[in-house]
């Protein structure tokens, strides 16, 4: 296993963890990450030398990028909204929206895979600064951190001395979903406690 596959293994552990401990209460959180988690999964087969993974893991990633982030900031800007709890309607949200997204980018619309992780995580930002949330605040930072890595860095960067572009791609992506997801239950604590 190479640097790259294990970056991916990481970002698949945390994915896999947030999907285990947020699918009852937030499935939309946790159905986000089990797609970005499907992509980095494929990935570990990819960087790891089947390159017969190269088509899933571009397909998986893409899904991700049109239907797992604009899930992700619906589940976190509505938290109560059946989008956010109920898992009939977080499928028919990634057949729908993903389905329009990869056709738009088959149909060469190509910006479009691109600008919806953009604008839903401008979505996730302005929900964390309104509810004052450093956790999320922190996976923010991170999250954005991971889309300007991957928009700007080319293959041969070298980070810190340490990462290249993908290593410190699926790092940060990891580390902005573990903090969004201990952003999420501790935002919805106060409301529990409010509610009781």
């Amino acid at each position: 296993m190479n640097l790259d596959a294990l970056s991916d293994l990481v970002l698949l552990l945390v994915c896999a963890a947030v999907l285990w401990f947020h699918l009852r209460q937030r499935p939309a959180l946790a159905v986000a990450a089990g797609l970005i988690g499907l992509a980095a999964c494929l990935g570990v087969f990819r960087y790891s030398g089947w390159t017969e993974m190269l088509g899933p893991h571009r397909f998986t990633s893409l899904l991700a990028a049109c239907a797992a982030f604009p899930l992700l900031a619906s589940g976190l800007r509505w938290p109560d909204a059946p989008l956010a709890t109920r898992g009939t309607a977080v499928g028919r949200f990634i057949l729908v929206v993903g389905g329009v997204g990869i056709a738009l980018t088959l149909a060469g619309v190509a910006p479009w895979r691109d600008v919806v992780p953009a604008v839903s995580a401008l979505v996730i930002a302005w929900t964390m600064v309104q509810q004052r949330n450093a956790w999320g605040l922190a996976g923010t930072l991170a999250l954005l951190g991971s889309f300007v890595v991957a928009a700007t860095g080319k293959a041969d960067s070298n980070y810190l001395g340490l990462f290249n572009t993908v290593q410190l791609m699926h790092y940060t992506l990891a580390l902005a979903l573990a903090l969004l997801a201990v952003g999420a239950t501790r935002a919805q604590q106060p409301q529990q406690l409010a509610a009781a």
